[in-house]
């Protein structure tokens, strides 16, 4: 075979088996993290501290990721074009198992501030994807191939969507199997991310071959918001799209303390609930949208999404019973998977010709900035009452509403 076909193959692996690494990482936690932090026989956190006390420092441990991100995503990116794929990536995925092991040290330890501190470092080698999506740009002979690297890249992040928390429930509960423990999934993800540097050094060949030659935007994720917001066509639409990220990033994010603290379920559960929410959400932004795209004018789809999520959501909390919690639960993550697509391709279709490869990186910042928003909100209201972040939730979402009304969807 051709030098150049494998070079090809393995550069792709590379580039997918990141993709899978990375998102596993920000997905393998969420049944690990709630009860770390709320349950006072994890030891992270002294059993004296206060409610409060707790679901604040869980609000900010979940808001220092997306910061991260929001701070260096970007520069990376930008590194990445001016010095090479190669060498961004290699930075990224060595941060990301240091990440993998340092939080497994530090959940063993006890230590909050390693915890801390090792998803600030995992939320700092977070800067993978645009980097996978310009590399797999870069791979692509045609725009045909193009099309079908991405889907490819979206169906391995559906994937690990669904698969992350259940693998993480289960591996860290000790009931499934007596070596398991909060610890666990994190040396398992450093095992894989220690793979995928490896794979980075000696499987993928460097694809850039055009470096860039603009001056290097340090702050490059505060410039995205900045033209998000100053870009006519698009201003609203991404005012629009920050509602609706809020609206359900301050659910989503708080789903396994809610279930901690109200339900009382164990790692196991909780990752089959987040695995259930994740087949949900696919259901929403796969068959759902797919099914009205071409029925109904997309205004009318996401005006109606965006009433019945308002109307929806605020009942979550109140069933007593988990069955119920999780029938509204799981309709109101239908519609927000529902939501989603639609809210990006009204962006790029809105957006100028000259801006259509910056939308992305645009997207992106908007959704870190969300995600450090309502992790921070959400952890400091839940203490006071869990109805609290999803009231904050239906106002968003008909605020988003309210908003749409005075803009036009193609």
């Amino acid at each position: 075979m051709d030098k150049e076909i494998v070079k090809q193959k393995t550069s792709l692996f590379s580039i997918f088996f990141t993709f899978a690494v990375d998102n596993l990482g920000a997905t393998i936690v969420f049944p690990i993290f709630a009860p770390l932090f709320l349950d006072p026989s994890k030891k992270l956190i002294s059993g004296d501290a206060s409610l409060a006390f707790k679901t604040t420092m869980l609000g900010f441990f979940l808001g220092v990721f997306p910061l991260m991100q929001f701070i260096f995503a970007p520069i990376f990116g930008e590194y990445a074009d001016h010095y090479g794929r190669k060498k961004a990536l290699i930075a990224t995925t060595f941060l990301t198992f240091l990440g993998y092991a340092l939080s497994a040290i530090g959940i063993h330890q006890h230590s909050l501030f390693l915890v801390f501190f090792a998803r600030l470092i995992m939320g700092i080698g977070a800067g993978n994807l645009s980097i996978c999506l310009s590399s797999l740009s870069d791979l692509s002979p045609s725009p045909k191939k193009k099309v079908r690297y991405y889907s490819y890249g979206s169906a391995i992040a559906g994937l690990t969507f669904i698969l992350g928390p259940f693998i993480g429930g289960k591996l860290s509960d000790p009931t499934v199997y007596p070596t398991f423990n909060s610890a666990f999934p994190m040396f398992i993800g450093a095992v894989l991310g220690l793979i995928n540097v490896f794979f980075i050094l000696f499987a993928f060949g460097e694809t850039l071959e055009n470096p860039s030659t603009k001056p290097f935007d340090f702050i490059k994720g505060l410039h995205n918001i900045q033209i998000a917001l100053k870009t006519k066509s698009i201003k609203r639409l991404y005012v629009i799209y920050f509602f609706y990220l809020f609206s359900w990033n301050i659910v989503f994010l708080f789903v396994p303390a809610f279930l901690v603290e109200n339900f009382h379920l164990s790692n196991s559960r909780i990752g089959d609930v987040c695995a259930l929410l994740g087949v949900c959400w696919i259901f929403g932004t796969g068959i759902l949208h797919r099914l009205f795209y071409h029925l109904i004018p997309p205004k009318v789809v996401l005006l109606t999404s965006f009433v019945i999520f308002s109307a929806l959501v605020v009942f979550v909390p109140y069933p007593n019973f988990l069955k119920g919690f999780l029938l509204i639960l799981g309709g109101c993550t239908i519609i927000s998977g529902l939501i989603w697509p639609m809210c990006t391709s009204a962006i790029s279709d809105a957006a100028p010709s000259h801006m259509q490869g910056k939308v992305l990186g645009l997207s992106q910042s908007m959704l870190s900035l969300t995600m450090m928003l309502s992790s921070i909100l959400g952890g400091l209201f839940l203490h006071a009452h869990s109805l609290i972040p999803f009231v904050f939730s239906g106002l968003s979402s008909l605020i988003a509403a309210a908003l749409l009304l005075r803009v036009k969807v193609e």
